[in-house]
């Protein structure tokens, strides 16, 4: 995934200017010189008998050299592409204001294009089709092949998951929601009773993580799924204010908090983005729905230092020794991959 990646011109590009001023200064001198016969004209100021002429010309051309080379790495440094969620953003320097290159759900081709010396050298441009007059272009930059397959196949997966995330999103009314609990649990539903209230012994039980963020390991490491909390094993709406009940502040927004912070502790933050998070209401109720799509990598319980890995089986979550952990790994992810 390049979510989050940001890209630089290849450093190559920065040479190429270079040596192009290195030139240009070299013969400049004597072209001025010669053309406007500057040297004759400057012996009769009062300049000439504090400093030579030919000394005068090496401080002038050497300052404009300076800050010609100056202006040339920052404009290779300083412009960058940053890849995000849903766009990819232009970031020209600190003076400009950034500019939304693509947005990445209107992309529909990815391409490159080298130059003779950008061949030679490994760097090109990520051509991108967003159905404008013409490719939309990622300038120069170092491994644009690899970059743009990356790419393609990220905007691959994208399409994927908002079909999914359409048929998801089809189930957000509360007749919707109670229909699916009234379904039961199965390879892509889980039910779970509450995050920390403990309704045995009525108070807060932070044990109850496990059960709560495996399934959610489960549903990274197969397929997603969706997850429910506040719903019982037998489909009663419990809702989260006993849950609610433990926090500093009994609403919503803090008990997202408190779920985040489990799951960076837990799960880990980078696996985030393929978790969403809403609280629609059934019978009056408020409880947490848990959207997970499948990860493009493993994914492990951190638990008192120990690393679990899970998958979802049929309506059950399960356990997953190394030995088979590692083929499962070998078939689930990276054979997809390659």
């Amino acid at each position: 995934m390049l979510t989050g990646t940001t890209l630089h011109k290849s450093p190559y590009v920065f040479l190429k200017r270079l040596v192009a001023i290195e030139f240009f200064f070299a013969f400049l001198p004597v072209i001025v010189t010669w053309l406007f016969n500057l040297e004759s004209g400057y012996e009769g100021t009062g300049l000439a008998a504090t400093i030579s002429f030919p000394l005068l010309t090496v401080i002038v051309v050497t300052t404009l050299q300076v800050l010609i080379v100056a202006v040339a790495f920052l404009t290779w440094y300083l412009p960058s592409y940053t890849i995000g969620e849903r766009e990819i953003i232009h970031r020209r320097s600190n003076l400009i204001e950034d500019r939304r290159l693509a947005e990445l759900r209107d992309i529909c081709c990815v391409d490159t294009h080298y130059g003779p010396l950008g061949r030679r050298l490994g760097y090109g441009d990520v051509l991108l089709d967003a159905g404008g007059d013409g490719p939309l272009r990622m300038r120069e930059i170092s491994n644009a092949e690899h970059f743009a397959a990356l790419l393609d196949s990220q905007l691959r997966e994208q399409v994927i998951y908002l079909d999914r995330a359409a048929e998801r999103e089809a189930l957000t009314t509360p007749a919707d929601l109670a229909e699916l609990v009234a379904s039961g649990e199965n390879q892509f539903v889980e039910f779970k009773a509450s995050l920390v209230w403990d309704y045995r012994r009525q108070r807060a039980n932070k044990d109850l993580y496990k059960p709560v963020f495996k399934n959610i390991v489960a549903f990274l490491n197969s397929n997603g799924g969706r997850l429910l909390i506040g719903v019982a094993d037998d489909g009663e709406i419990l809702g989260l204010e006993p849950d609610m009940s433990t926090l500093p502040k009994s609403n919503v927004d803090r008990f997202e908090n408190v779920f985040n912070q489990a799951f960076n502790s837990m799960v880990g933050v980078e696996f985030r983005q393929f978790v969403n998070v809403s609280f629609p209401r059934i019978d009056d109720r408020v409880i947490c729905l848990v959207d997970v799509r499948q990860s493009g990598e493993p994914a492990f319980l951190r638990l008192k230092g120990d690393e679990q890995f899970y998958i979802r089986a049929g309506n059950a979550t399960q356990p997953l020794p190394v030995s088979k952990a590692a083929r499962y790994m070998q078939s689930h992810f990276w054979e997809t991959v390659t």
